[in-house]
């Protein structure tokens, strides 16, 4: 089940070759009102986007307009929903939204205070857990990596052999999670892969795995060209 260095391979799953040379810009929604309120939301509330959170997504649309996307998927959630509709109107392009890139179901912990220290700690151990690679591990009534992994493989076995480049919009530990289980490049520390509100990753299909191609580029980077071609 895993590869050498610790992650997992995908020698089970059946799937087309195009996906493995798929260029995806993952882009984590801008920020919501719940960010601001420091509270954990995955399935118990569906927050808007806070102000600066539509501003964020207004500046990548703008960088991504000029990329030449060939599609977009989104989290069902309300905030990816929103991030992902200013950046089709901006690309023209219609939004296809999935259930498969909500945010990483945190169980107990859902709807609760990220500052509480209980609530923390049940965060913490999870996420200290997957960066060990134990795919079992999870959020007490949540999901685990596996689940994590099992979803986005289903996702891109979805896409079979898409057009790219395409822009995946959604959440911040999901990001996270996928960046570590698919990533030959991901960084050593699992919160290392942590995307900050309105930022991009850019995902390159090499082989059965993928390499971060850009990390965690800014909305005002991307206005500076972080996201296109140097060559």
């Amino acid at each position: 089940m895993f590869g050498g260095h610790g992650a997992p391979t995908w020698e089970s799953i059946p799937r087309a070759i195009g996906v493995l040379r798929l260029r995806l810009f993952l882009l984590r929604h801008g920020e919501s009102v719940t960010n601001v309120q420091r509270v954990f939301a995955t399935r118990k509330l569906d927050p808007p986007l806070s102000e600066a959170g539509l501003q964020q997504a207004e500046l990548q649309a703008e960088a991504l307009a000029k990329v030449g996307l060939a599609a977009i998927y989104a989290s069902t959630l309300r905030r990816a929903r929103q991030t992902a509709e200013i950046v089709g109107r901006q690309c023209g392009l219609s939004v296809r939204h999935t259930d498969l890139l909500r945010e990483v179901h945190v169980g107990i912990v859902d709807g609760l205070s990220i500052e509480d220290p209980v609530n923390r700690r049940v965060y913490d151990d999870t996420v200290m857990g997957w960066g060990q690679d134990r795919l079992e591990v999870g959020f007490p009534d949540g999901e685990t990596l596996g689940d994590v992994e099992r979803r986005f493989r289903a996702f891109l076995n979805g896409l079979g052999a898409a057009e790219d480049p395409i822009l995946v919009v959604g959440h911040g530990v999901l990001f996270m999670a996928i960046v570590w289980l698919f990533c030959d490049d991901r960084h050593p520390q699992i919160e290392d892969n942590y995307m900050g509100r309105g930022h991009v990753s850019i995902l390159r299909g090499q082989g059965d795995r993928f390499r971060l191609e850009a990390f965690n580029v800014s909305p005002e980077d991307a206005l500076r060209g972080a996201l296109l071609p140097t060559e």
